[in-house]
């Protein structure tokens, strides 16, 4: 892009160069063949791109990819899924200690696992695992209060004791 503007630029520098030549020499015999000299340097500087060497590498590069640029493109897919994955980890984490903070003031309630659906940024779904006898609904409220997502977001698990008769 920065090529096209310097060619832009620098044919646009001659034209007014021509054109102020064109006005010093008003009525001089001279001016035609001035004018002739500055129409072909105008047209040299035109056509100039499309001879020049580093115009056909360029337009070389733009039709195939490098497996250079293949290999840097897949490095760096694979880097961002790293971070969107850690992200996700993180997320994930931040969720099970505020799950566990509304559930420590129900003393035999007990968080096994959170795990949440991520659409980017937002929180499409997350899953609770309780395990204990936990009053769900008031749990359920304190949670989608403090992520601030809709009740139907958030599925709770409750998981039951089994009595041993051994």
């Amino acid at each position: 892009m920065q090529a096209i503007f310097d060619w832009l630029s620098s044919v646009l520098a001659l034209l007014l160069c021509a054109s102020v030549v064109d006005m010093l020499l008003s009525d001089s015999p001279m001016k035609k063949y001035v004018r002739l000299a500055a129409g072909l340097v105008i047209m040299a500087a035109l056509i100039n791109p499309l001879f020049s060497a580093d115009w056909s590498f360029s337009f070389f590069n733009e039709r195939s990819t490098s497996s250079f640029q293949l290999e840097t493109k897949q490095q760096l897919n694979q880097l961002s899924d790293v971070s969107e994955l850690a992200s996700n980890t993180y997320v994930n984490q931040q969720l099970h200690s505020d799950a566990k903070m509304a559930a420590a003031s129900f003393s035999s309630c007990e968080v096994l696992d959170v795990g949440a659906e991520m659409n980017g940024e937002d929180l499409k779904n997350i899953q609770v695992l309780v395990k204990g006898t936990c009053p769900e609904e008031k749990i359920r409220n304190v949670l989608t209060e403090n992520w601030n997502i809709e009740d139907h977001q958030l599925n709770m698990v409750m998981e039951k004791e089994e009595l041993g008769g051994g």
